[in-house]
This record gives structure tokens, C-alpha cells and sequence, in this order.
């Protein structure tokens, strides 16, 4: 069962009656407020129980779905943020390493006499290196 009240019926006899108690001036108010739509106490408190039960069971939806989207940005934005960044690279130079070194983008080890991808800048700095699968790829024109 899920805590959720089902849906009524519209052909349901409504033969339930629910007491409850409330302040007077909010019985002032259903009551002027019933006379404004020309509709009975009882239909105006019934609807807006059921329109109550919905906005409610929306407004969780919409907010499990705001948390998820959150979620996934702020997982993109860590993963951006820790992942080093070559500033200043303008090309990419194939290469035969002559020592060991990591791909910095999928951290895979990149063994000396293997072909990898040095970026080109001219900036000071540690060099930057890419693995085959990695390095971006150039448009072909």
C-alpha cells in the first residue's frame, strides 16, 4: 500500500463524512468563499483536499527530479574540476615516448616506446600527454 489516497471515484456515493474542527474565521472564509463559486461547503472543502493531495504528490515529484538533475550537474562539475587542465594547448603532436607517462584524460599508463599525443603550447609547464583514444580529434575538410 502506498501512503498515497487513491483517486475517488467521481460516481462514488459519497456517503463518508469527516468532522473536523476549525477556527471560526476560517469557516467565515470557506463559507464566503463557497458562496463567491455558488457551490456547497462540502464540495469546495472536497476539492480542495483532492487538488491539496496532488499539488503535494507533484510539488515531491518535481523535486525528486530537481535533486536527480542537481545530482548529475554536480557530479559533472566535480569530474571537471579534478581533472587536470592544460591550459593554453593549441595542438596535439604525435610522438614515440622515450619514458613512461599517464594519459591525462582516462589515467591509462602509457609505457615508454608507445605512441602518444604530446599538447603543444606555449606556456611553461609539465608537459601534457594523451593516449590514441583520447586525443581529440582534428575535422577532416
Amino acid at each position: 500500500m502506498s501512503g498515497r489516497p487513491a483517486r475517488p471515484d467521481p460516481d462514488e456515493r459519497k456517503d463518508r463524512i469527516l468532522h473536523t474542527r476549525i477556527p471560526e474565521s476560517l469557516e467565515d472564509a470557506i463559507k464566503v468563499k463557497a458562496q463567491r463559486l455558488r457551490i456547497p461547503v462540502s464540495n469546495l472543502v472536497r476539492n480542495v483536499l483532492e487538488q491539496t493531495f496532488q499539488l503535494v504528490e507533484d510539488v515531491v515529484g518535481d523535486g525528486l527530479e530537481i535533486a536527480h538533475v542537481a545530482r548529475r550537474g554536480a557530479e559533472r562539475v566535480r569530474e571537471a574540476a579534478t581533472r587536470p587542465v592544460a591550459a593554453g594547448i593549441y595542438g596535439w603532436q604525435e610522438l614515440i615516448l622515450d619514458r613512461d607517462e599517464r594519459c591525462r584524460d582516462c589515467g591509462r599508463e602509457l609505457d615508454r616506446g608507445e605512441k602518444s599525443y604530446r599538447g603543444v603550447t606555449d606556456r611553461p609547464g609539465t608537459p601534457v600527454f594523451l593516449c590514441g583514444g583520447c586525443v581529440p580529434k582534428s575535422p577532416r575538410g
